[in-house]
């Protein structure tokens, strides 16, 4: 573990140098739309960030929108720019793309090379038309590349071909996105190298060990919430506390507050009492697994610097002598001997405290949103990817049906989407859905504010 930790360190150092901000953090009122692939579209990267701003920055209202399409390269991107993401008003627009570029059926073949270049130089100018459309538009303000996440060629996988030399060429579409961004003065994130690493050291010990699923391309929630830190990371919120307090029980007097506030400080009857005012909420660590597999966000925090970076909640209370129980708003969270106290307890990484639960909460909330806003987004993919080929884009008519009745069980998008079209092409449907949405959202901003504590250390009498 140590060496894991200590690995994903030195790749994020080198990536990511702690002493600068490599891409803006995000500002009140701010839109975000992160246009992507299918790791996009289906995938909660976007929506566990969404998630670090709702807790973290609860004063801080923002949107961030899901622009993702499965199956998705830059050319498919150009043509939907327009009707599908400059529709959304970004002013903040976070672009990905690689996987699908590469391509795949040109692997494991003489020459693949060859078909390599080929790949890379259509990307190249596909991207560059959409640079041109990004660039047009006015209301964008900021713009982050993302070097997509890694194909992983080295997991063994039963029944899953290897596509040996996909990754490099991600790796070469990449490193012409990072060329961009320095010439254009974007932002540029590149989840590829550190996945890499983190994967290269847990097929130490699992050979069958992935952050990129079990297709070698589409990461559980582990493998997002991998790439969720990364973003956080290059936006320079690592060591931005939930909250740290140190009280001297002998003073009753708080000693140090940082993004919290300490009044009412009592000690008598071997009780230290005080209310406790954070402006801030822990991040709530997801243990859900989704469509049967078993990577979760808090198998990722196992192996990343997540909690100790950015999910600090810190009690401190020194000059205490013998055991103590710990209550907040009268529920017991724990007991601690006075040293531990001294040192200090991270609050975040107990579950069962109010604000915790708050943070569940919230993040069950968002969850839900997540979830309607995909199916919006399976819509748009029947729309791009399968109607626009047969002259119906946004007919949603009877023969847009019967076209995708026909195909319901050979087209492999289809086959997962038509109950989803069924209802999404009418237009009620939609709007209800969003307005569903609007109204996840205004809850969670509604009750993400944190509250006023009260925190009571007990001394335990032997």
């Amino acid at each position: 573990m140590k060496k894991i930790l200590f690995i994903l360190y030195t790749c994020c150092i080198l990536l990511f140098p702690v002493s600068a901000q490599q891409i803006p953090s995000f500002k009140a009122n701010d839109r975000i739309v992160f246009l992507g692939n299918s790791i996009t579209e289906g995938g909660h990267y976007h929506s566990y960030i969404w998630l670090y701003y709702m807790t973290h920055f609860p004063e801080l209202p923002l949107r961030i929108y899901n622009g993702g399409i499965g199956g998705d390269c830059a050319s498919h991107m150009v043509f939907r720019f327009d009707s599908d993401i400059k529709i959304k008003k970004p002013t903040y627009l976070v672009c990905s793309f690689g996987m699908n570029d590469s391509g795949y059926d040109g692997y494991n073949k003489p020459g693949y090379d060859k078909y390599a270049n080929k790949q890379v130089e259509y990307a190249n100018t596909e991207f560059g038309k959409l640079q041109q459309q990004i660039l047009a538009d006015k209301k964008i303000k900021n713009v982050v590349l993302l070097g997509s996440s890694p194909y992983d060629e080295n997991v063994k996988l039963e029944g899953v071909e290897t596509l040996h030399g996909k990754n490099e060429t991600i790796k070469r579409i990449i490193e012409m996105q990072a060329e961009v961004a320095q010439k254009r003065g974007w932002g540029f994130v590149n989840f590829n190298t550190v996945m890499c690493e983190l994967n290269k050291e847990i097929q130490q010990s699992d050979s069958t060990a992935t952050f990129c699923g079990g297709d070698r391309i589409h990461p559980d929630k582990d493998g997002h919430m991998v790439m969720a830190y990364l973003f956080l990371k290059a936006q320079g919120l690592a060591g931005k506390e939930v909250a740290y307090f140190h009280i001297n029980a002998t003073n009753r007097k708080a000693m140090e507050e940082r993004n919290c506030r300490i009044t009412h400080i009592k000690n008598e009857n071997d009780t230290i009492s005080f209310s406790y005012l954070s402006r801030s909420l822990p991040f709530p660590v997801d243990t859900i697994p989704r469509w049967g597999t078993k990577g979760t966000a808090r198998d990722a925090v196992r192996q990343i610097p997540f909690m100790q970076e950015m999910n600090q909640e810190i009690m401190k209370v020194t000059d205490l002598h013998g055991n103590f129980r710990v209550t907040i708003d009268g529920t017991e969270i724990g007991c601690w001997d006075s040293n531990e106290l001294s040192k200090g307890i991270n609050l975040a990484e107990i579950t069962c405290t109010p604000q915790y639960q708050q943070s569940l909460s919230i993040m069950y909330l968002n969850e839900e949103r997540c979830a309607i806003e995909k199916r919006l987004r399976q819509y748009m993919a029947m729309q791009y990817v399968f109607f626009k080929h047969r002259g119906l884009l946004f007919a949603d008519n009877k023969a847009a049906l019967d076209a995708a009745k026909a195909e319901r069980e050979s087209h492999y998008l289809v086959k997962y989407l038509y109950t989803n079209y069924t209802q999404a092409m009418f237009p009620q449907i939609r709007e209800a859905w969003q307005a569903e949405i609007d109204q996840l959202i205004t809850q969670i901003y509604k009750i993400n504010k944190p509250l006023t504590r009260l925190i009571k250390i007990e001394r335990i009498k032997e």
